[in-house]
């Protein structure tokens, strides 16, 4: 274990909600506990804690989950500020002083704020301070959500480059089928994502819990984002009071996953991973081989029809003809211009545009291929 890694630890609802005024009390405290443990040997930690709604939920007198999305903020807002003093009366006996940031979608897609996001958690861990990080229920849309917390403690961890990206749940790991209605079901230690002959159709259909918005299928999807980034990635109990140390000593424990795929460039990590998509270009058969196979940028030359509204500098998606995605950069036309110049060679944008552009409809360099 180095000195001074960085760790992102999600703590999903199953484990932060409880019975003494909606919050798991017992858990909080072991988990502080195992974070000191860490602290004091010289490793930085960020936790990601869900529970905000479900906080709420118990101060409003709301058994169900509310279907509404303004009772679902108004629960967060509620929820939200019992959750961080409970974090900090928790880790003030520890001696630690803990800082809340909430974050929502735009905050990691638009490239300003994403760095001003980073700055604000570095400088926190400078500060000796725990960030506890929430996604900021209270503002935002299912549309721009993360839509749970393991997707969102991925982005963090490509957002500070953490060295460990750890998914506290209710169950063991991942299991090969959902162990609640199948006993023979047997915990996979270890899941290559690069593994052609690995079947994860079971656990991609698994389901949250009550409380809850994240199943397995968005604990693997969030691990292919984390490791993108060079994170070491686990999915392991938070019922336990010695995973985490487990973790830190080199023990296997829980699922970890892995990937073969190197670490991608922090500009890229953020195009492939917390970007939001603009619209849509569907390329020939010519187009669609230079950027997979040949590592081209992509010219206008190749591109047979264009979907949506953007602006210069927003991220697209772009397809085969078949339309499977097959990357997705940042574009140096708007979409009126690209309808103007699709099909022509880069020699003949100037004649029908009027004025000079860059050559490339998507640079190789701001292009990542899904």
């Amino acid at each position: 274990m180095n000195k001074d890694d960085k760790w992102v630890i999600k703590a999903g609802s199953s484990l932060v909600s409880g019975n003494h005024e909606g919050v798991n009390i017992d858990f909080i405290s072991q988990l502080a506990s195992q974070i000191d443990f860490l602290r004091k040997n010289n490793q930085e930690v960020i936790i990601i804690s869900s529970g905000a709604v479900a906080k709420g939920m118990n101060d409003l007198g709301l058994e169900k989950r509310p279907d509404q999305l303004a009772m679902l903020q108004a629960c967060a807002a509620v929820g939200q500020r019992g959750i961080t003093e409970i974090y900090q009366t928790t880790f003030e006996k520890l001696g630690y002083t803990t800082g809340q940031v909430l974050i929502t979608h735009d905050d990691i897609a638009n490239r300003t704020r994403y760095l001003n996001a980073k700055n604000t958690i570095e400088a926190l861990l400078e500060l000796g301070i725990i960030p506890i990080v929430n996604e900021n229920d209270c503002v935002a849309t299912e549309e721009i959500s993360f839509g749970d917390n393991d997707r969102l403690g991925a982005a963090l961890a490509g957002l500070i480059r953490a060295d460990r990206f750890v998914m506290l749940t209710d169950q063991d790991g991942i299991f090969t089928d959902d162990p609640s209605k199948n006993k023979d079901a047997k915990l996979l230690d270890l899941i290559d994502l690069d593994d052609q002959n690995i079947d994860l159709s079971q656990q991609l259909n698994s389901t949250s819990g009550l409380l809850g918005r994240g199943g397995m299928k968005t604990k693997i999807e969030a691990a292919r984002t984390s490791l993108n980034s060079g994170a070491a990635t686990w999915v392991v109990s938070g019922l336990e009071d010695d995973t985490l140390l487990k973790i830190y000593n080199g023990e296997e424990v829980g699922t970890q996953i892995t990937t073969e795929k190197s670490t991608l460039s922090s500009r890229k990590l953020w195009i492939s991973s917390f970007g939001s998509v603009s619209g849509t270009l569907k390329l020939d058969d010519g187009a669609s081989e230079a950027l997979l196979s040949k590592g081209k940028s992509l010219l206008s030359v190749g591109i047979t029809d264009v979907v949506g509204n953007f602006n210069k500098g927003d991220l697209v998606r772009c397809t085969d003809k078949s339309g499977n995605e097959i990357a997705t950069g940042l574009i140096n036309f708007n979409n009126k211009e690209v309808k103007a110049i699709k099909g022509l060679n880069s020699e003949e944008i100037y004649s029908t545009l009027g004025y000079l552009t860059q050559a490339e409809v998507i640079h190789r360099n701001n292009l990542v291929l899904s």
